[in-house]
């Protein structure tokens, strides 16, 4: 067993902005749509994302990396989805480093998924993240991203 002279503990408040397929610059795309006639939510779908990690909740705010994985919609009762992401820091206080994320969102409620690694600064990183939907438009979507994380 590897042991670590220190582990730092992190809290990253942060939201992330997902530009919706169809809009200009868009951020995320229905890979997979085995439902055309139903929302982009529907069982079976897949999306690919790129969202952008901001500091503040306005799209005018400060980016500071990127959302970047898959979504698969796996719920027959409703628009909630398996995720797997990494959230990429490309600035800041943590620019070059990462940390991967895993597990379930559900659109109408807190969402809690586990990190389960990183990179650079947050290598071997564990911990959770809590999110929620804050906004929305007919182009664009803006999560609430609590980040907790314990790292040697």
């Amino acid at each position: 067993m590897v042991g670590f002279a220190h582990n730092y503990s992190v809290h990253l408040h942060l939201y992330f902005l997902e530009r919706v397929a169809g809009s200009p610059n868009a951020t995320s795309v229905v890979s997979v749509n085995l439902h055309p006639e139903s929302p982009a939510g529907g069982f079976g779908n897949i999306k690919v994302i790129d969202s952008i990690l901001l500091e503040e909740p306005e799209p005018s705010s400060p980016a500071i990396g990127r959302l970047q994985g898959l979504v698969v919609y796996s719920d027959l009762t409703g628009p909630n989805a398996m995720t797997a992401l990494n959230l990429v820091f490309n600035a800041g206080d943590y620019n070059g480093s990462s940390l991967a994320m895993f597990g379930r969102y559900e659109l109408r409620r807190v969402s809690d998924q586990s990190i389960i690694g990183g990179s650079g600064q947050f290598w071997l990183a564990r911990g959770y993240a809590l999110s929620q939907r804050i906004a929305s438009t007919t182009t664009t979507l803006i999560d609430v991203l609590d980040v907790y994380i314990t790292y040697p």
